[in-house]
């Protein structure tokens, strides 16, 4: 059967625990009683003690008994128990010296050796390890015989131990320890007899060598010393040390470090006592965890890994975290057919309990890599699974064979919940995305985009992550980083608003006094006054010819003089009538004038009170956040009366009225009436005249005619249309480059304010990205000499194409021709910048040159028309509004690696910063699935950077890493491995899994390994190939 194992986690080893028939022990009772409160208080130990080492100095027995009771049922919480031998070296004198007045104490002490092995036999330590150091044994300077050649056994302890106490002084002796123990103390082995004893075939990959700290730390550092005491911890796999809490094992192992020697310093019980002592070294008082398999090749695992899998403390930072985090961890990924399926092929039937920390698929290509994680980020809701690359149309949901239908995907978390779906079926657009997935195709579009420009989907991910990093109470309830800039940044756009409104009205003055410089509008001025001046010549000419006034003769006088008089008085009165209209019609248009304005100003004071109240719901929504108890009165008040201005506009209104109905009546003593009864007999009166009389009244008539015609032609200044306005219109062109002059200075400083208040935005994104930098920036982070570098500036966004849709680039000018004004803007964007206020108005002031004047290289400058490159259906405000406004500048998040834009970098380079930015800087906790991360790095990268940061990642997060190259499974030390193998023939994915050090899993990354196995022995110590 495949191996299917979780791997390496995290469990409690206790390698230094005496049993009942240790030389010196405190269980309480006779041997039996004592051994099974001993056995008992072993399996009442929490459930995380999982490995323990059986040290019973020079003797197995106390192992041999553990091993025998479990083989009967006892100690099923414990999974590995392992031998552990304790020796004295003899390279340091001993624990007595000679005096004058026979033997002491020692100012020196020997250092422990602990030997632990692998789960063997205890007769194979009796019978060839124990005779192996028996003749290296020599007793401490000053033992009678000094050398000891006995076996070492109990009975020959007791033998030597009474010699040696026969030897002391008769006053010394009642205070002496056993004879056993003396003996013990007293025997001494060199280093070099120890280890040529296990370098035999039966001890060789079996074992570890363990130094005691305190003993080791006790001696003193001079010039006979030093050497010595760095060798013998150096050359020693571990360290063992019984520290009284967490804090007195981290000052122990700081000191080591500090002595710049062997800090592999592993925190061990020392049991001698029951749990219940008062005691230190007493049952369960450890406080080592070591993640791997319950295994001796799991410890050597551990030992070459020492910092990332051995941690000392109530519990690690991880499991702790996935204890408090268990809808965040996946338990196991199973794949089976669905129940009524009708499937012949196999392919599916795995059910894989999944490691919480690095998971890495191997295998070979085709071998169902991918198909796993592609299983597992579906089934996690990824938004990503457009870019599967295994169940996809072409491969496993091809509409023909219709695979993907038949089999269903279940993952379990570790609290339990459970999540399924077939693998034909997507993940809803609004489910929740419980695994990150981030797919090989993904990561190489995100590069491409990111290398054409910039990629909408990088900025909205780098806004998720920064936004991760804002601290709780910085995000003021804003649900994302969107949200919490808008609220940021609020005021700032209303007083944008209010700047493009000044921009857009200077624009449309611009454009009006540009339409009235340009030659045609001038040439059209001339040709009006022409023409007017042609109309008063032809008048002149048609002046009437001069009459003589008849009544100027006396013959003529006494004839007509009645009835002229009579026309007279009736012209009179008709000028008078139409005086009185004219002037109540001047008095109509002024009232309808004052009731418009009035109208206005009422309409203005409206608008400005609904403002008002959206301000005052605004503020009252922000007062509430604050909770103080502030009436809004108290900082805000508005007054408005619109009653003045609304009586002045129905006064205006009945005036319009009342005169509309003077015009029109027609009642006795009315204009209309008097109108009609002075004409009619001013007719009448006419007709009395004589001709000559006649023919002068028609004269004058026509004459007056004439003249207010004239006068019509020639008008005034304020006349339009009229001569005297037609030539104070030319006139005024020669103000109009000062007043070009003054309007674009004013629509600068706009623009300049307008770019103030988008670097106020920028203050504001920079606020908020702090926390990020500072976590990049920070120690933890700066060990992994990771260049990277959050940044906010103001880029441009979009400039070209919206500048481009608005012109037509069929017709002459500097942005004639698609590809030509596309590169010819390409360039310009490359050479401009936009970090402060005067770059931004010299780009607007070249785009809008280049819009009056045809630049194109090879070609005779010459000015041309704004309007006439407009596309159809655009006009010159809405693109100067576009081009003055900045709209197309706005604060935008970047990152640089080693000081260069991710659009700068390699494609490679960029594959490797997004893996960083993904792996380090996102907070995200949820499984992260990642697919080939290796693709397009070179070696030493993978190394440098890569491999650093996936195992930061799998310190917070479950990563699961698909790889073609196991080796950067073996140099990430990934937690569990899961090997990939297809049966093409049987149509079925095969899996197996378990933790790196196992033999078979091993032996699974060799194999894919093929020809590359002496790279692979180049680690030999480590897994410690045969």
């Amino acid at each position: 059967m495949p191996v299917i194992l979780q791997g390496s986690t995290w469990k409690k080893w206790d390698l230094h625990v005496h049993t009942p028939e240790s030389l010196v022990h405190h269980y309480p009772g006779e041997k039996e009683a004592a051994w099974e409160a001993f056995l008992s208080d072993l399996e009442a130990l929490p459930p995380e003690f999982k490995v323990l080492g059986i040290n019973d100095y020079l003797f197995v027995d106390g192992y041999a008994r553990v091993l025998d009771e479990q083989r009967k049922g006892r100690l099923a919480n414990i999974e590995l128990v392992l031998p552990v031998v304790e020796l004295r070296l003899d390279k340091f004198g001993g624990i007595l010296e000679q005096g004058d007045e026979g033997y002491r104490p020692s100012n020196w002490s020997r250092i422990n050796l602990h030997v632990v092995f692998d789960q063997i036999d205890p007769q194979l330590i009796r019978e060839q390890f124990m005779p192996a150091i028996s003749h290296g044994y020599s007793l401490v300077p000053g033992s009678p015989g000094e050398r000891w050649a006995g076996v070492i056994t109990k009975a020959n302890l007791i033998e030597l131990g009474e010699r040696v106490v026969a030897s002391m002084p008769e006053a010394m002796r009642g205070r002496a320890p056993s004879p056993l123990r003396v003996g013990f103390n007293n025997l001494n082995v060199s280093f070099d007899a120890v280890r040529a004893a296990l370098k035999t075939q039966h001890f060789h990959g079996k074992h570890i060598i363990a130094i005691g700290k305190s003993e080791w730390d006790s001696l003193r550092w001079n010039d006979h010393t030093i050497a010595d005491k760095k060798t013998v911890i150096n050359e020693a796999d571990l360290v063992f040390t019984a520290a009284a809490n967490p804090e007195a094992y981290v000052r122990a192992r700081d000191g080591l470090k500090a002595a710049q020697v062997n800090a592999r310093l592993l925190d061990c019980s020392d049991a001698h006592s029951l749990s219940t002592s008062g005691d230190k070294d007493r049952v369960g008082n450890c406080f080592t965890w070591i993640k791997a398999d319950s295994t001796f090749q799991g410890l050597v695992q551990a030992i070459h890994e020492f910092d990332d899998r051995v941690y000392v403390g109530d519990a690690p930072p991880k499991r702790m975290k996935v204890e408090q985090n268990r809808t965040k961890f996946i338990s196991s990924i199973k794949v089976g057919k669905v129940a009524d399926s009708g499937l012949a092929e196999p392919w599916f039937d795995l059910d894989i309990p999944l490691n919480p920390d690095l998971v890495a698929i191997i295998g070979n290509k085709g071998s169902g890599k991918s198909a796993l994680s592609d299983v597992i980020a579906l089934v996690g809701n990824t938004k990503h699974y457009a870019k599967f690359s295994f169940l996809k149309n072409t491969r496993f949901r091809s509409p023909k064979r219709r695979f993907s239908e038949h089999f269903l995907g279940t993952l379990t978390w570790l609290d339990g919940s459970v999540m399924e779906k077939t693998l034909q079926e997507d993940p809803e657009p609004s489910s929740v995305e419980r695994v990150k997935y981030l797919p090989q195709s993904y990561l190489e579009d995100l590069c491409n985009e990111l290398g054409e420009g910039g990629s909408t989907t990088f900025d909205a991910e780098l806004r998720k992550i920064i936004y991760s990093h804002v601290p709780e109470e910085e995000r003021l309830g804003k649900a994302s980083m969107d949200e919490l800039l808008d609220f940021k940044v609020a005021e700032i756009e209303q007083a944008r608003k209010g700047v493009k409104e000044s921009i857009s009205k200077i624009n449309a003055e611009i454009i009006e006094a540009e339409r009235r410089s340009t030659n045609d509008f001038l040439r059209s001025l001339h040709e009006l006054m022409v023409s007017k001046q042609g109309e008063i010549a032809a008048l002149e000419e048609a002046k009437p010819q001069p009459v003589l006034d008849p009544s100027a003769s006396p013959e003529a006088l006494a004839e007509s003089k009645q009835a002229a008089q009579q026309v007279d008085v009736l012209e009179d009165e008709v000028r008078k009538i139409e005086a009185e209209e004219a002037a109540l019609k001047n008095t109509r248009a002024t009232a309808l004038k004052r009731e418009a304005i009035a109208k206005r100003v009422s309409t203005a004071l409206t608008n400005y009170r609904k403002q008002h109240a959206t301000f005052v719901a605004e503020l009252k929504d922000l007062l509430a956040d604050l909770d103080a108890e502030l009436p809004i009165d108290s900082l805000v008040q508005l007054k408005v009366d619109s009653g003045p201005i609304e009586a002045i506009a129905v006064a205006a209104q009945t005036q319009v009225a009342a005169i509309d109905a003077d015009l029109k009546n027609e009642d006795q003593g009315s204009i209309s009436q008097r109108r009609s009864l002075t004409t009619a007999q001013l007719v009448e009166a006419k007709g009395m005249l004589g001709e000559a009389q006649r023919l002068y009244v028609l004269y004058k008539e026509n004459l007056a005619n004439w003249e207010r015609a004239k006068a019509e032609l020639i008008g005034s200044p304020d006349k339009s249309g009229s001569l005297l306005q037609l030539q104070a219109e030319i006139a005024s062109l020669a103000l109009l480059p000062e007043q070009q002059a003054r309007l674009r200075a004013e629509r600068s400083e706009k623009t300049r304010e307008m770019h103030g208040l988008i670097q106020a935005m920028v203050d504001e994104y920079g606020r908020l990205y702090l926390p990020v930098q500072r976590f990049v920036n920070s120690d933890e982070q700066r060990e992994l000499n990771l260049p990277l570098d959050f940044q906010v500036r103001i880029e441009e966004k979009g400039f070209s194409e919206q500048l481009l849709r608005r012109i037509n680039q069929r017709v002459r000018g500097s942005f004639m021709g698609v590809d030509e004004s596309s590169q010819r803007l390409r360039n310009l964007l490359l050479a401009s910048n936009f970090e402060t206020p005067d770059e931004a108005v010299a780009f607007a002031d070249m785009i809008d040159d280049l819009l009056h004047f045809d630049r194109r290289e090879g070609m005779p400058e010459r000015a041309i028309l704004l309007t006439d490159q407009l596309a159809r259906t655009v006009t010159a405000q809405d693109l100067l509004d576009y081009l003055y406004c900045l709209d197309y500048l706005a604060p935008r998040y970047s990152l640089t690696y080693e000081g260069q834009e991710i659009g700068q970098l390699s494609p490679g380079e960029r594959g490797l910063l997004l893996l960083v930015f993904y792996l380090l800087v996102d907070e995200d906790d949820i499984p992260i699935v990642i697919d080939q991360p290796e693709e397009n790095l070179d070696n030493q990268t993978i190394f440098r950077v890569l491999v650093k940061c996936i195992k930061r990642a799998k310190e917070r997060r479950q990563v699961i890493m698909v790889t073609h190259n196991p080796n950067l499974a073996v140099v990430c030390d990934a937690e569990q491995i899961i090997y990939a193998a297809c049966d093409k023939a049987a149509s079925r994915f095969d899996y197996e899994a378990g933790a790196i050090e196992h033999p078979d899993i091993k032996a699974r990354v060799v194999e894919i390994l093929e020809g590359t196995e002496p790279a692979f022995k180049n680690r030999q110590g480590k897994y410690r190939l045969q």
